[in-house]
């Protein structure tokens, strides 16, 4: 990877891939609502749609909902800038000034083997097994953001303010190591 100056607008990180079957946990639970109402008139000798909107509504409108879904579960971004860390996923951005972040005490953790540091309950997020965006409680009583695609290679960012960020790049090592060059570079001699 080449290193930029610090005058540089954005170096793109990759995000790890996530799992491919994690769309099953949004498509599956939805086509099973779909298809209980048909059911169920077809097993009790009625015809399964009718002309009323409530027969086929849904029909249209889960569809486009699981659609809009899946295309904010795609965006999955880490761009580094010169003074943050701008992270992007699903519907939620969060731009980290590098003055923020208390880079002496990141580290780069699995959660079966650190589960303290595993998110808890989301507050504003969207979360599949495996996958987590947005805002979430820490075990620690603080916030953290998180864009988690694999809990295997997790970058945990303390922030001065007491929150976390926790990110999965393809390369977490790589990262840390840049954010702590551009700490280097940035801090007054």
């Amino acid at each position: 990877m080449s290193h930029r100056n610090a005058s540089t607008a954005s170096e793109p990180f990759k995000v790890a891939a996530p799992t491919s079957s994690l769309l099953l946990w949004l498509w599956a639970p939805m086509l099973l609502v779909l298809a209980i109402d048909p059911m169920i008139k077809l097993f009790a000798g009625k015809p399964p749609f009718d002309a009323s909107f409530s027969s086929w509504g849904g029909w249209l409108v889960l569809p486009l909902v699981g659609a809009a879904l899946t295309l904010a579960y795609r965006r999955r971004e880490l761009h580094l800038e010169s003074r943050q860390l701008t992270i992007a996923g699903t519907l939620y951005t969060r731009r980290v000034p590098l003055s923020s972040m208390r880079l002496e005490r990141a580290r780069i953790v699995s959660f079966a083997e650190n589960p303290d540091f595993k998110p808890g309950m989301k507050s504003n997020g969207f979360q599949f097994p495996g996958f987590r965006a947005g805002n979430f409680h820490m075990k620690d009583g603080g916030k953290g953001f998180c864009l988690i695609t694999d809990d295997s290679r997790v970058l945990v960012i303390p922030l001065r303010d007491g929150d976390s960020v926790l990110v999965s790049p393809e390369q977490p090592r790589a990262l840390l190591d840049e954010l702590k060059r551009l700490a280097d570079s940035s801090a007054p001699a």
